[in-house]
């Protein structure tokens, strides 16, 4: 994978650099930020968000360390920093962007998972869908929480238009059992209290996430069922 790297005109000196390492978007002014990363979880202002790859075989015992770790050895800060981890191939990140609106995904279906199904007996492989929203928006605490059910409502219905089942439980999936989210926000302009479905700006989000993880998906998708015959072809 050739590394790329570009501007975004979401806000100004926004870029966003891809290798087969790293999703890496970096922003001049902080971002306050809601996310359940392991690295910048909870709220915060942070200046980097990134996703790195893992293989699907890993299997580490600190991967909070193991991401402060990939963090220093990107010469990227902790502090003021978010880090999330995938087994998705970097080159299916889909970046969709909106009426102030950015919408970053990599997302994978093999760790597919009903919520409401049972867990017991119901090992799992490594796969997830990771989902980074920006909004250039003033959004109160409450609004930030109102844009993540806003979120995770359109990744049920991105899921549900591909008819992805739960492999245990032959059930509708809701998303992976590692799925990770931010949502991080310019605070310029008028307070926004709201951020759910009966919002411009809910619906907005709401159709990049679904438009963006829907694409991901398939590009996850195509990309396995290839890997899959030439399996069978050099088998």
């Amino acid at each position: 994978m050739t590394p790329k790297s570009s501007q975004l005109a979401f806000v100004p000196g926004l870029t966003l650099a891809v290798d087969e390492g790293c999703v890496h978007l970096a922003s001049p002014q902080p971002l306050w930020t809601l996310s359940s990363a392991l690295v910048g979880g909870g709220f915060g202002w942070r200046h980097h968000f990134c996703n790195f790859h893992v293989d699907k075989d890993y299997a580490g015992h600190d991967p909070a360390g193991d991401l402060a770790r990939w963090l220093a050895a990107r010469g990227i800060p902790l502090e003021g920093s978010l880090a999330m981890m995938t087994a998705v191939r970097l080159e299916h990140l889909t970046l969709v962007e909106g009426d102030g609106v950015v919408v970053a995904v990599t997302a994978g279906a093999g760790n597919a998972v009903d919520i409401t199904a049972s867990l017991a007996g119901d090992p799992r492989p490594v796969g997830t869908i990771n989902t980074l929203v920006l909004i250039d928006g003033c959004l109160s605490d409450n609004a930030m929480v109102n844009a993540c059910l806003s979120a995770s409502e359109a990744k049920v219905r991105a899921l549900q238009s591909l008819e992805v089942r739960d492999p245990h439980s032959g059930t509708p999936a809701s998303g992976t059992s590692t799925d990770c989210l931010a949502i991080a926000a310019t605070q310029q302009g008028a307070m926004t209290p709201y951020a759910g479905s009966g919002t411009r700006l809910g619906r907005e989000l709401g159709q990049a996430i679904y438009r963006a993880t829907r694409e991901s998906l398939l590009a996850s998708r195509e990309w396995r069922c290839g890997a899959e015959k030439r399996a069978v072809f050099h088998g």
